[in-house]
This record gives C-alpha cells, sequence and structure tokens, in this order.
C-alpha cells in the first residue's frame, strides 16, 4: 500500500517531476502490510529526502520502479549508496517512475539534460525495459513504427470521468488502497478503466526489439548531453532462476535482444555491467538474497549495493574519469 503519492498533473512535465511535490508517503507490501516505509517527495515530485537544484551537474540514476524504490529507505537505493560513495564530491539524483520503459528514459534524460545539465549518468535497466517501449500505454512514451523508422511518442493520460470523481472521494481511504495495492484486487468492471495499453508492436518480434535499442542507443548520447564514456548501463537478470532454477520466469525482452542492448551499447562506447553474474557469484559465497524474495522481485538494499558499487567501478577513476 503507498499512501499520499499522486502522480503530477502535467502529463507533459513527466517522467521528469513524478508525484506531487513535498508530500509525505507510507509504503507496504503485502496483506500483512510488512516491511513499512515513510518518505517524502521532493521538490521535483522525486522519492528523495532532498530538492534537486536546477543545474547542478549532477550523476542521474535513471530507472522505473526499481529507482523509484518505494520499498526500501533512500539510504538503501542505487542512488542512495552511490551518493554516499561520493560524499559531498557530486550530488546524485535519482529518477525514477512505476511502468516506465525505455522509451521513457530517453524523454527523461532530456528533460535532465536540460534541467540539471548532468555530468554522468547511470540506467538500471530490468526485463521488460525493451519491449515495454514498443507498447502504447497511456500516460507514457513509445517508440510508435512510422514509414521513416521508430518515432519517439506521448500517449496522452485520459482518465475516465467516473474514475476522476472515485479517485478524489476514496482515493486517500486506507482500506481502498489497501485492497487495490497489498492485496492487488481490482473489480473486474474496473478492468478497461485500469488497462488501457495496447501493443503498438508485438513485444514478441524480434526485429521490433533490435530496431528499438538500436532508437535508443542511437539517440541517447546526443539527447542527454552526456559524453557515451559517462553513461553506465547496469542489466539486470533473473534473480530468481540463481536461488533456484525451477523459479526461472519467462522475459519479456527476448534473451537475443538483451544480449544485444550490453553488446551494441559497449561498441558504442557506453559502459555495460551485466549484474547477472554479479549476483550468482554473491549468491554462491554468501546465500543472500538480492530482493523481497518471495513476496517482491524489486531490489532491497544488498541488490541495490551491489548494484551501485558497478556503477561506481565503471564510471570512476581510470576506467571511466566520470566519478572522482
Amino acid at each position: 500500500m503507498c499512501v499520499g503519492l499522486y502522480q503530477a498533473d502535467r502529463v507533459e512535465d513527466r517522467p521528469l517531476r513524478t508525484y506531487q511535490a513535498h508530500r509525505p508517503f507510507t509504503y507496504s507490501m503485502t496483506w500483512e502490510m510488512r516491511d513499512a516505509r515513510h518518505g517524502r517527495t521532493n521538490n521535483y515530485g522525486q522519492l528523495a529526502p532532498f530538492d534537486y537544484v536546477p543545474g547542478s551537474h549532477p550523476v542521474i540514476v535513471v530507472g522505473d520502479s526499481y529507482i523509484e524504490s518505494q520499498m526500501n529507505d533512500y539510504r538503501d537505493t542505487l542512488q542512495g549508496v552511490l551518493g554516499s560513495m561520493l560524499g559531498t564530491k557530486e550530488p546524485v539524483y535519482g529518477l525514477g517512475l512505476s511502468g516506465m520503459s525505455m522509451a521513457d528514459y530517453l524523454a527523461l534524460v532530456r528533460q535532465a539534460s536540460a534541467e540539471f545539465s548532468p555530468r554522468a549518468a547511470v540506467f538500471l535497466i530490468v526485463d521488460g525495459d525493451i519491449a515495454g517501449s514498443l507498447v502504447d500505454q497511456p500516460g507514457y512514451r513509445y517508440f510508435r513504427p512510422t514509414a521513416h523508422g521508430l518515432k519517439l511518442t506521448l500517449h496522452p493520460r485520459k482518465v475516465h470521468p467516473w474514475f476522476t470523481r472515485v479517485r478524489q472521494s476514496v482515493g486517500d481511504l486506507y482500506l481502498f488502497r489497501y485492497v487495490t495495492q497489498n492485496l492487488r484486487f481490482t473489480l473486474p468492471r474496473l478492468g478497461p478503466l485500469f488497462h488501457e495499453a495496447k501493443a503498438a508492436v508485438s513485444a514478441q518480434e524480434g526485429g521490433a526489439q533490435y530496431a528499438a535499442v538500436d532508437r535508443f542507443l542511437a539517440d541517447l548520447e546526443v539527447g542527454s548531453g552526456i559524453p557515451a564514456r559517462c553513461i553506465a548501463f547496469l542489466v539486470d537478470g533473473d534473480r530468481y532462476a540463481i536461488y533456484d532454477p525451477r523459479l526461472a520466469a519467462a522475459p519479456a525482452d527476448l534473451p537475443g535482444a538483451r544480449a544485444y542492448f550490453m553488446r551494441r551499447a559497449a561498441a558504442l562506447g557506453y559502459r555495460v555491467a551485466d549484474l547477472e553474474p554479479v549476483y550468482r557469484e554473491h549468491f554462491g559465497l554468501h546465500g543472500r538474497h538480492f530482493d523481497y524474495y518471495p513476496l517482491d522481485r524489486h531490489l532491497n538494499g544488498l541488490g541495490h549495493r551491489l548494484a551501485a558499487e558497478q556503477a561506481y567501478r565503471l564510471l570512476a577513476g581510470r576506467n571511466g574519469g566520470c566519478l572522482p
């Protein structure tokens, strides 16, 4: 259950401005309301305990709900750990929003470039980021096929007036959020209001996923204003399969497209780390989980810390020279 988070009114301002600014929130998971977390949005509606400053040349950390990280204390997130590693040398800004894909990341770094002039960027790439960039979903960007290739497109969010009235009436009620989020319950008749997304291109068409990777990587350096050598990609893997091969999940991103992403990014000069062997080695030595297994696949503090260490390795010192 997450209480107190309302998306920013102007969809055009998202994903840089995510939720309404300076609002307290509480998060918990499952019917038992386990792992309760409390926090407050900052001036950009991001889940950080400090405000972001325009023109501050930060390191930005970009991702979806894994970087939004409602289920973790800020100090235990990738951006929080990386910020601690850098101390007061450089600001680190986490920019994450649940439901985003690779297409949204491209729009986000353009906004962040204009607002903050970042010096470096870290992307956490999770399963579904590639396939999701081909899905037309209200309130998000996607790559729309055209005669001239894939075009980055925003689908304006249209909310049913009846749903708006209901949300205004009961949206802050703890019971309502507990039923819909912790218990994952949705009334069948409300289905069309919550699931308006439709596939623009079949996510299982390998050619479309490869084309999405090419479009994203080709536009990223120019759009972000950050040199390729100062952009790090941390590519997540199937951690449950590491714990037990029988728990392996069918991926949304084609394995070939995932491998192509890493290979193509490295060829273009971006910094790349595959987190799967990192997690596999650590689990073999210590037997510790990197997420909230078996309740939730989102990274816990250990998973974020190992990812942050890889980001620092890729960008700092002789390797990248982009971090002090």
